[in-house]
């Protein structure tokens, strides 16, 4: 009988390998902690920098999905803090990063969520897809004090690849794994008006699937894909794939 083995894996593989799963968050917070103590992290889509609607694509650490949900919607609804969002995508070279570290100030809106979840500084990580782009942000607790300039050295040689792993996994689940399909099979409004067709649609159009991409997935033409679509926005009350996302990442639960 033959003999079975696990197939060989360096960490970055093996980090790979979890990036459709479940387990993908909890994975890469330990692959960027093996260079520097990191509390959290989470990231951040703008599918469009003209009318910026951040979504919360992914996130894992010590606080909880509650922490991450409220905050994150009382962050995207500051217009100041969109507008940073857009100007930190924006300044990213098309094909490249922008990595710097920010510390809030006592004026700053952020500065009092800082405060009260101990959260000391972050470093974050920004960068150009399309019409929009992704921000990532990886948050340094108090107990672990400022980081050093060795440990911000190692942080710049993994985080563009942890951001890298973001964007893909948002490309191939969504943001922050959820799907109209999932909503509406779990019975959650307005989701339960979609066709199971018009749900599939839906998700393609959150992952940032094309028309033609959507079409090619589905085994149908791009006319039934826009139908489809123009059935499903009128039945969600949405007028595009941003407020889709918006509408599916709020009634995750």
């Amino acid at each position: 009988m033959a003999k079975t083995s696990p197939l060989p894996r360096d960490p970055v593989a093996a980090l790979v390998a979890t990036v459709p799963t479940d387990g993908f968050g909890a994975a890469l917070l330990t692959y960027i902690r093996s260079q520097a103590e990191i509390a959290n992290f989470g990231a951040f889509l703008v599918p469009d920098l003209r009318n910026p609607q951040p979504v919360l694509s992914v996130w894992s650490g010590q606080m909880s999905d509650y922490w991450f949900n409220v905050n994150a919607r009382r962050i995207t609804s500051h217009d100041a803090l969109r507008r940073d969002f857009v100007d930190r995508i924006r300044r990213a070279p098309p094909g490249g990063l922008v990595i710097d570290r920010w510390r809030p100030p006592a004026d700053d809106p952020r500065a009092p969520i800082y405060a009260r979840d101990r959260v000391i500084e972050r470093v974050s990580v920004a960068s150009r897809t399309g019409r929009g782009g992704f921000v990532s942000f990886f948050l340094r607790g108090d107990q672990s004090g400022w980081l050093t300039d060795d440990e911000l050295e190692r942080l710049r040689k993994v985080l563009p690849l942890a951001h890298e792993l973001i964007g893909l996994r948002h490309r191939l689940v969504g943001a922050a794994g959820a799907t109209a399909t999932g909503l509406r099979d779990r019975a959650v409004d307005p989701f339960t008006a979609l066709s199971p067709r018009e749900a599939e649609v839906c998700d393609h159009a959150v992952r940032g699937v094309s028309v033609a991409g959507t079409a090619l997935a589905l085994g149908v033409s791009e006319n039934s894909v826009r139908t489809l679509r123009k059935r499903a926005w009128r039945k969600l009350g949405v007028g595009s794939a941003t407020q889709l996302a918006s509408l599916v990442l709020s009634d995750r639960g």
